[in-house]
C-alpha cells in the first residue's frame, strides 16, 4: 500500500489560496469579462489571470495581465491563537464546521476569543501590503494588480460589514492612496459566500462616511 505524502506548508498555501480565487471568481469575471487563471503564478503575487476579452478601459491591447494578492484582514494575534496546533486542532476544526456549516453552536467551545471589530478592522488587515505593489508594478508585466482579502472573524452579510465596515475601509484606503486597483473581500466562512469589491483605486471616496455605529463589537 502506498501512503500518499502530507502536503508541503507551501502546497497547503496555495490550496488554500486557490479556495479563495475560487470564490472571488464570479465578481472577477464582472469586473473582467472572460479570463484564464496563470497556473505558474503563486507567489510574488499569489495569482494572475490572462484577460480574454478585456474591457473597453485598456484600449487595443491585445494581452493584459492581471496580478492578484491574497491576504487575510484577521489580526496576527487572532491568527496565531486559532491557528494553535498544540490545542485540540482537530476537535477546534470540527466544533467550527458545525458552527458555521449547520448554525450548530456548542455549549462548551475549545476555543473562545472576543476579538474587537473597530472601523479600520480590515484597513488595517490590509494597509502593510501597499509595500509590495511597487515590487509587483517594478515587474512590468501586469497591467493592474489588485488584493482579495478575506476574514474568519467578519462576513459579508453580517450588518457591521454592510452597514459600518464596507464604506470605512473604502474611505480609509483612500484617504491612504492605497495603491492596489481593486480589493476585493469574501467570506470563507459564509454560508452563501459572496465576493465584494471594497475599493477602486480609480474612485476614491473623499466623503467620510456616517460615524461607525458598533465600536464596541466583537
Amino acid at each position: 500500500m502506498t501512503l500518499s505524502a502530507k502536503p508541503t506548508i507551501q502546497e497547503a498555501k496555495e490550496e488554500f489560496e486557490n479556495r479563495i480565487f475560487e470564490l472571488a471568481a464570479p465578481l472577477l469575471e464582472k469586473l473582467f469579462n472572460e479570463y484564464t487563471k496563470i497556473p505558474d503564478q503563486t507567489d510574488s503575487p499569489d495569482a494572475a489571470i490572462l484577460l480574454s476579452k478585456p474591457p473597453k478601459r485598456f484600449g487595443v491591447k491585445a494581452s493584459v495581465k492581471i496580478g492578484i494578492e491574497i491576504t487575510s484582514v484577521d489580526p496576527h494575534w487572532y491568527l496565531a491563537y486559532s491557528n494553535d496546533k498544540k490545542y485540540g486542532a482537530s476537535l477546534v476544526s470540527e466544533q467550527t464546521s458545525r458552527t458555521f456549516d449547520q448554525g450548530i453552536v456548542d455549549d462548551n467551545p475549545t476555543k473562545k476569543v472576543d476579538v474587537p471589530i473597530p472601523q479600520n478592522f480590515i484597513f488595517d488587515g490590509v494597509i502593510g501590503k501597499a509595500k509590495k505593489y511597487e515590487s509587483y508594478r517594478s515587474q512590468s508585466k501586469f497591467d493592474e494588480i489588485i488584493l482579495i482579502c478575506f476574514s474568519d472573524v467578519i462576513w459579508v452579510r453580517n450588518e457591521i460589514f454592510k452597514y459600518g465596515l464596507s464604506a470605512w475601509t473604502d474611505y480609509l484606503l483612500s484617504q491612504a492612496g492605497f495603491p492596489f486597483d481593486k480589493v476585493i473581500f469574501v467570506s470563507p466562512r459564509d454560508y452563501d459566500p459572496v465576493p465584494v469589491q471594497i475599493y477602486d483605486k480609480k474612485t476614491n471616496k473623499t466623503k467620510r462616511p456616517p460615524p461607525y455605529q458598533y465600536p464596541d463589537a466583537t
